[in-house]
């Protein structure tokens, strides 16, 4: 591309010179186009070589001189020689003025060249740095002015140099010490050295995706202005020009005073804490020595004291004694009394403290023996209540059903008696997090929405517009606000109910309103108490346990919050919880057994480190054993992934739990899990990322994946492998039988084939192809021997040929889809035919991967049945492996299509080539946002290539990455246009406000290969 750019004004100057000889052999003599000749020869001054100018100016005086013999007859010949000479003399003059004008200004780039380099050097080394981090930053910042491929500075340590810093190569290929050799020689001589080598003499140098050696290596001591005090040695791919050696002698000294001062700053500190210490313990010593001192007059006062009493009491001992003799007998009656009264109060602290454990040890024993019976009176009556054998009349169903509504009442009422004991005994834990308010009050309105239909009042939400978030227990708050609700919807008959939420610079408020009954003055205080209840009396209108209230106002202290009630007989209340917007916690308001905190944000790299769990979950990662069977939830959701743990742990399953994509990912492959519970919408990825790393890594492809989400990517999981798609909510015990339909998958030792082909030969070969010890395959040659075998058993995967004897391929779909209840199971098309695009759309809705028969169609065959039979890659026969191998390497989503690259940096605009030209994929650059869309305006008025896909930057000049989305965006044509984020700020908001501008997705640099691919995959249309 630099090349193109730097040669396009020599084109243009021919292309200029051409014309106007081909002007000048058209016009006779005497017509003034020989002037023109200078216009391409003060273009060539635009262009990079010092000869052009020169040349070009001969190249034009010879057209000169042939325009004259080739022009037409006009003014006398002697006035156009006279001319022509002259305009040709001046052209030479110009070359020449072009060459010199040229070498001045590459000279004058190769002087701002070094300069900058120079400020860029000092710039680096400024600061309180360490001698390691000088030759480091020193290091890197030459070697990024350089190019350079290697490096590494020595420090003379003594009468030898020891290694300090090495930048792009392997510190364990570099000595740490040299003694004599040619570092040695430079330093002596006190000049740069340049020494060449063959590649294979060279050390190499490399990267994680290359390796190499470097053809030239300078040697660049370093002195700080008396010593010469290390050297530099750099590996390039070429020899250095004059400014980089002007570049490096400059540098010598910068780099070496800075090297010295870190020494002396290193130095000076070490002889700093010396003193102090010294320091320390000489006034250790002087204190020592003042208590002494000190000591030492108190007891000289105490002696000369003791002296004068002793001299004044002689006298009066005698007749002291029988009173002191009285006193001691009375001291020994009050001691005794106060051992006593110490004894007695010994007795009541133990017997507190044994209350205090029994009052636990009864909360725990209750909440067993009341769930244990509990649940199985809930599991009979629900077996009851389905009458599966249907020897039960429609009265005994509705008695279970009424038996399972009782003891679900019941188990409310035993968490209300829990959660108030767990409250009074400082046990209940509070997980703080990020809570958005206008989330949870659509949440709790579709929740008690159907309950106030039923009742005949209308539920609404009245919320402030932009509710700030704020840090709080989402389940203790929903808690909260579903037992306001609930109380509200109780005690109203008509009217409306109303949950506010409005917030100030300090807290947020949620409030319910209703128009029932109200409460009197008098009894707002004690409607808070544990089991008051509104009417209690015998008679009383309203049911309940009295406990709600009360759970809600500790509940509210435990969140740094508190109550507060508004109301009246007649007009109806208003219960209001407030709740600061940031999570500062009182000493009483913290749990005594505190929650595990959030996992900070992961980095967009590699993951190459365990993963936190997610907040607020307990997991099995700790206690797996060889030979369990392991379950990788990837889910977000605390309560949601707690449900999920607790099923698998019914089942048998060890239990992982993963909040994030690159977690799931990296758990996959750590784990190796039998299954995987996977949601759409993690905070850093899509799901359908981490599905498509999944099922192109050999290591995890064989792992059943089952997602469950609140989005409907039912469609493109499938494709890719997923086992089956179930959206949010779900039933328990749809899930219970997700995880063991997941954990029965895994230990079926055979997988069943069916092959629809009616080519002999071809049936055969296909059946050795993707027959194993663990596929069976079952051949079918006519429609109606395929429909047979589907109805008299199941199969894991279908292979049709569309051609067949007696009936079509869609024939043999519609008959399956039509007679079997059952779900489809995975159907690839392989076949000879040439489809249209109507076949193919008809196609879609049986199949989830379609092959073409073709030279090399085998590969994509074995790889589509692989996945579908999650076969493990490991144990399939070797040639089935290298046909897998095949395939994989092909990227048949990315092979021919187009992308936009939206990027002012040339080098991430390389990088980036890099990655998708392997693939297939045509490029095009933009180089900020106004540019990125002049080039979609070019492809949509089909002046230029389509774009399928925008890779955009977020920090552009002119127009930066979100404001070019949102232009985007407004464009009815490019609303749907996949656009993937890429920034370098990687700040805690980056990814809402791309998301928030258009984005599909968010990716922060440094970016990675394997990440970026997959998101393309995923965001690439079909």
């Amino acid at each position: 591309m630099k090349s193109i750019s730097r040669d396009a004004p020599l084109v243009l100057v021919v292309a200029l010179a051409a014309i106007v000889f081909v002007l000048d052999t058209a016009f006779p003599l005497g017509t003034a186009i020989w002037l023109f000749y200078l216009l391409p020869l003060l273009m060539s001054f635009a262009t990079s070589r010092p000869v052009i100018p020169p040349v070009v100016a001969c190249v034009l005086v010879l057209a000169t001189a042939a325009g004259f013999f080739l022009a037409k007859d006009g003014v006398s010949p002697h006035i156009a020689i006279v001319n022509r000479s002259l305009v040709s003399v001046v052209m030479l003059m110009l070359g020449g003025v072009g060459s010199i004008l040229i070498r001045s200004r590459k000279t004058l780039g190769q002087a701002a060249w070094v300069n900058r380099g120079q400020v860029e050097t000092a710039r680096v080394l400024q600061g309180e740095q360490s001698l390691a981090e000088v030759a480091e930053n020193a290091t890197r910042i030459v070697s990024e002015l350089l190019n350079a491929r290697a490096a590494v500075l020595y420090h003379r340590d003594g009468h030898g140099l020891r290694r300090l810093a090495t930048w792009g190569v392997d510190p364990a290929q570099v000595a740490q010490t040299m003694s004599q050799d040619h570092l040695r020689r430079a330093l002596d001589q006190d000049r740069v050295l340049v020494l060449t080598a063959c590649p294979d003499t060279a050390l190499a140098w490399s990267s994680g995706l290359m390796r190499g050696s470097s053809a030239c290596s300078v040697l660049v001591p370093i002195s700080d202005g008396t010593n010469r005090n290390g050297i530099v040695e750099f590996g390039l791919d070429h020899a250095p020009n004059e400014a980089t050696l002007q570049l490096l002698d400059s540098l010598r000294d910068k780099i070496g005073i800075a090297l010295k001062s870190a020494q002396y700053r290193e130095h000076l500190r070490e002889l700093l804490e010396e003193t102090q210490k010294q320091a320390e313990e000489l006034r250790s010593h002087t204190e020592e020595l003042a208590a002494s001192n000190e000591e030492l007059a108190e007891q000289t006062r105490a002696l000369q004291d003791s002296e004068r009493r002793l001299s004044n009491q002689q006298s009066e001992l005698e007749q002291q004694n029988a009173a002191l003799e009285s006193q001691t007998q009375q001291l020994e009656e009050q001691r005794d009394a106060l051992a006593r009264s110490r004894r007695e109060l010994m007795g009541q602290s133990e017997a507190l403290a044994r209350e205090s454990r029994y009052k636990s040890e009864f909360v725990a024993n209750m909440s067993h023996e009341l769930r244990t019976p509990l649940n199985a009176l809930l599991i009979m009556a629900r077996l009851m209540a389905e009458n599966r054998g249907g020897n039960l009349s429609d009265e005994q169903v509705r008695w279970a059903e009424t038996i399972e509504a009782s003891g679900q009442d019941l188990l409310a009422l035993i968490n209300d008696i829990l959660d108030l004991a767990k409250i009074e005994a400082g046990r209940l834990d509070v997980v703080r997090e990020t809570v958005s308010p206008a989330l949870i009050a659509s949440r709790l309105l579709r929740k008690f929405e159907i309950q106030a239909r039923e009742k005949g009042l209308a539920l609404q939400v009245d919320q402030q517009p932009d509710l700030p978030e704020l840090q709080t227990d989402p389940q203790r708050l929903e808690q909260i606000l579903r037992n306001f609700l609930s109380n509200a919807l109780k005690f109203t008959e008509r009217g409306r109910v109303t949950l506010g939420v409005t917030a100030t610079a300090a807290e947020i408020a949620f409030s319910v309103r209703d128009t029932g009954i109200g409460i009197a003055t008098s009894e707002q205080s004690a409607v808070f108490d544990a089991f008051r209840q509104a009417d209690g009396t015998i008679s009383r209108k309203y049911g309940g346990t009295g406990l709600g209230l009360s759970i809600s106002r500790e509940l509210a202290d435990l969140l740094g919050g508190h109550i507060t009630l508004d109301s009246a007989p007649g007009r109806g209340s208003t219960f209001t919880l407030h709740l600061p917007l940031t999570s500062a916690e009182s000493a009483s308001a913290l749990p005594l057994h505190p929650s595990p905190a959030p996992a900070a944000p992961l980095p967009q790299t590699a993951l190459t480190a365990p993963l936190a769990g997610l907040a607020g979950v307990t997991d099995d990662r700790d206690r797996i054993q060889p030979g369990d069977p392991v379950i990788l939830i990837a889910e977000d959701d605390p309560a949601f992934a707690r449900l999920m743990v607790e099923i698998a742990h019914e089942l048998d399953f060890r239990a992982v739990v993963v909040g994030t994509a690159d977690g799931a990912v990296w758990a996959a492959h750590h784990f190796a899990p039998q299954a995987i519970i996977l949601d759409m919408g993690l905070p850093d990825h899509t799901g359908l990322s981490v599905l498509d790393r999944l099922k192109r890594d050999i290591a995890t492809r064989h792992i059943p994946v089952h997602v469950v989400s609140a989005t409907d990517f039912t469609r493109e999981a499938l494709s890719q492998g997923a086992t089956g798609y179930l959206l949010k909510p779900v039933e328990r015990q749809v899930l219970s039988n997700v995880i063991r339909n997941l954990g029965d998958r895994g230990s079926r030792p055979v997988r069943r084939v069916l092959i629809v082909e009616d080519d002999p030969a071809q049936l055969q070969g296909l059946q050795a192809l993707l027959g194993t010890d663990v596929v069976q395959t079952v051949g079918a040659s006519t429609a109606a021997q395929a429909v047979a075998a589907c109805r008299d058993s199941s199969f894991d995967c279908i292979v049709l040929d569309m051609t067949l004897p007696d009936a079509s391929g869609f024939d043999v779909l519609a008959q399956l889809d039509a007679g079997n209840d059952t779900p489809f199971p995975p159907v690839i098309i392989y076949t000879a035919r040439e489809m249209d695009a109507d076949e193919e759309l008809r196609l879609r809705r049986y199949s989830k991967s379609i092959i073409i028969k073709g030279a090399k169609s085998p590969e994509r065959l074995i790889d589509e049945v692989t996945l579908f039979l999650h076969q493990v890659v490991s144990d399939l026969p070797p040639r089935q492996r290298e046909m897998l191998a095949t395939s994989l390497s092909r990227d048949n989503l990315l092979d021919g299509r187009n992308i936009l690259i939206v990027e002012d940096d040339i080098r991430n605009v390389y990088a980036l080539t890099g990655i998708f030209e392997p693939h297939g994929v045509r490029l095009q650059v933009a180089r900020n946002g106004r540019e990125a869309l002049e080039v979609l305006g070019r492809a949509a008025d089909g002046g230029g290539a389509p774009v399928d896909l925008v890779l955009m930057d977020v920090m552009m000049p002119e127009m930066d990455g979100l404001t070019a989305t949102r232009e985007i965006r407004k464009i009815d044509r490019w609303r749907s246009l996949p656009i993937i984020m890429l920034t370098a700020k990687a700040m805690a908001d980056d990814q809402q406000q791309c998301l928030e501008a258009g984005a599909n997705d968010y990716l922060a640099k440094p970016i990675e290969v394997g990440k970026l691919l997959s998101l393309t995959r995923v965001w690439m249309p079909r």
